[in-house]
């Protein structure tokens, strides 16, 4: 009886900490989500990169080698083509680069604003990943607006999120997942900050 109970209680408290949405600084912003998930993981940040036209704040987190999502804030110093439709493209032929095919693109809401997700599985030749991997690739702007130059949107911010997580957790992560411009949070149980790779 005493086994079963203490069984119990060690399923409630990881449910519970599953449930408490982690939070991490990167430079001015501050990032919480809620992965929704018992996989143990780890955050790690690494130190900005600045150059004359972008700064580029990056976190990972991760289970192991094969299981992580990176996410990505780029600070532009000016507005920049923020048009969707681009970047669809542009993570398309990432992915196609990285051996994996894509199987969808579709249009989501991330943190109150449009952006998308795209998903893909390995090409036969993608030796690295497992047969059955599945790569998550998405992205929003912090601040895109419609450009009086065309059919076009311009914005300084963007939020890109790359995850091989399982589709679950990837969704989890973005349904949850504010990046807000601002005061400083404590950084999250166990998040390290890594210099730049």
């Amino acid at each position: 009886m005493k086994l079963l109970l203490a069984a119990t209680l060690v399923l409630v408290l990881s449910a519970m900490a599953a449930a408490v949405p982690e939070s991490q600084q990167l430079g001015p912003y501050t990032v919480t989500f809620d992965m929704n998930t018992n996989l143990p993981h780890e955050l790690m940040a690494a130190e900005p990169i600045s150059a004359q036209s972008a700064t580029i704040y990056n976190m990972q987190i991760f289970t192991d080698n094969t299981t992580k999502a990176i996410l990505t804030i780029s600070e532009y110093a000016n507005p920049i083509d923020s048009t969707l439709g681009v970047y669809k493209q542009i993570a398309a032929m990432n992915m196609a680069l990285n051996y994996f095919n894509t199987t969808s693109v579709v249009g989501k809401t991330i943190n109150g604003k449009e952006g998308f997700l795209i998903s893909g599985v390995p090409f036969p030749e993608n030796t690295i990943a497992p047969a059955d991997a599945r790569l998550f690739n998405a992205l929003y702007w912090l601040d895109s607006q419609s450009c009086e130059c065309g059919p076009v949107s311009v914005g300084t911010t963007s939020v890109d999120i790359t995850s091989s997580y399982p589709q679950d957790v990837t969704e989890s992560l973005l349904s949850s997942l504010q990046v807000v411009k601002g005061e400083a949070a404590a950084p999250a149980q166990g998040g390290q900050v890594l210099p730049p790779a």
